[in-house]
Order: C-alpha cells, then sequence, then structure tokens
C-alpha cells in the first residue's frame, strides 16, 4: 500500500466525518440557503487565495520538473478557473456581516499557514491532499445526485468532480508517495492530515448563521 494509501486509511473516519457536516448534505442534496451559500462563497474565495500561496511554496521548494509541475498546474487553475468563478460571481452573492464570517473562517487559512510556515514543502502537500481529497469525495458523489442546486452552487460542484481537478488529487498523492520517510515520518503527516480536516470542519460550519 502507497503511502498516501495507508495515510486515507488511518484517517477514514475523520475524512468521512468531515464528508458528513452540514454544509456538504445541503450543498447535496439542494437544501443550502442562499445566505449560507453567500458566506461559503466569501470564505471559499479568500481560502483560494491561501491554497496559492501554499502551491507557491511548494513550487518554490520543488528542484526538479518532476516535482515542480504538478503544483506549478495545480496554482494556475487555482489563480485562473477558480479566481474566475468567483470573480463572477461575487457581485450577485453580497455577505452584510462579511468580516465577521471571515473571522471564523479563518481557521482553515490559519491552520494551513502555519503548517507551511513550520515544516515548508512536505507539509503543505500533505495539507492540500486532506483538503482537496475531501473536496473530490464530496464533489463526485454530489455531482452524481440529481437536486434542485442553484446553478453557480452546481458550477463548483461540477469544477471539483472533474477529470482535471480529480487528477490534481492523484498528482498529490503521488508527491505525498515521493517523501522521505526518514525525513518526513508516518506522524508528521497524520498530524498535519488531521488538523487540516479538522479545520476543513470548523471553516464549514462558519458560513451558517
Amino acid at each position: 500500500m502507497s503511502r498516501s494509501a495507508a495515510l486515507l486509511e488511518r484517517h477514514a473516519a475523520l475524512l468521512d466525518r468531515a464528508c458528513g457536516i452540514r454544509f456538504v448534505c445541503e450543498a447535496t442534496d439542494g437544501s443550502l440557503s442562499d445566505a449560507d451559500f453567500a458566506r461559503y462563497l466569501l470564505v471559499e474565495e479568500a481560502f483560494v487565495l491561501t491554497a496559492s500561496r501554499v502551491l507557491g511554496r511548494v513550487v518554490w521548494e520543488s528542484p526538479t520538473w518532476a516535482e515542480l509541475l504538478p503544483s506549478a498546474r495545480s496554482l494556475t487553475n487555482l489563480v485562473t478557473e477558480q479566481r474566475d468563478y468567483f470573480a463572477g460571481l461575487r457581485h450577485r452573492w453580497p455577505v452584510p456581516d462579511g468580516a465577521a464570517v471571515l473571522a471564523r473562517a479563518a481557521v482553515l487559512s490559519d491552520v494551513v499557514l502555519g503548517q507551511v510556515g513550520d515544516a515548508g514543502r512536505p507539509a503543505a502537500l500533505t495539507g492540500m491532499l486532506a483538503a482537496e481529497t475531501m473536496y473530490a469525495r464530496w464533489c463526485t458523489a454530489a455531482a452524481a445526485v440529481p437536486a434542485g442546486r442553484h446553478p453557480d452552487l452546481q458550477a463548483w460542484i461540477d469544477l471539483h468532480a472533474e477529470e482535471t481537478f480529480l487528477g490534481q488529487v492523484a498528482a498529490l498523492r503521488a508527491d505525498v508517495d515521493a517523501l522521505d520517510p526518514v525525513a518526513v515520518p508516518d506522524e508528521a503527516l497524520d498530524r498535519w492530515f488531521s488538523a487540516v480536516l479538522e479545520a476543513e470542519i470548523a471553516f464549514h460550519d462558519a458560513v451558517h448563521a
């Protein structure tokens, strides 16, 4: 079993919990309120900036083309397709209490940036694997469920169920597999992975009034 597969297996229960939160359930069945979706768009756009910074750190610390290119491609997707998605919606989904919502959701960026600041590329790859595995899982499942979702929410779900995104998740798994187990023991992977998933839960809970 690969290191990434073993990591996912060790944290299967936590990943189940992250994919079963209220936001995911309501986004999947189409019952997510407009107000909660507006707050989600606000905080998710902020985290896309964080993720871009994190992948920039990975690119900086990748000494070969083979190590650099997967994260560079993911970074390109974040600063083009995903940034354009939010820019196109911002005027349609205002959030009156935006500062308070962003403060409640800051836990995810705080955890991710803290880990990357302390441990660099290995923590960045592991944390992103946690976040993107969660999204690949719940969005793929949601995309297969017919529901009366707003087209803007449907577009976001579809974006994370497409082969381009799923390929980026697979690349993260390969990057984690390639980490030196002596320099980066499983205990470190577990710590980074679980901390990001716990923060993801708190982050998504912050969108509900």
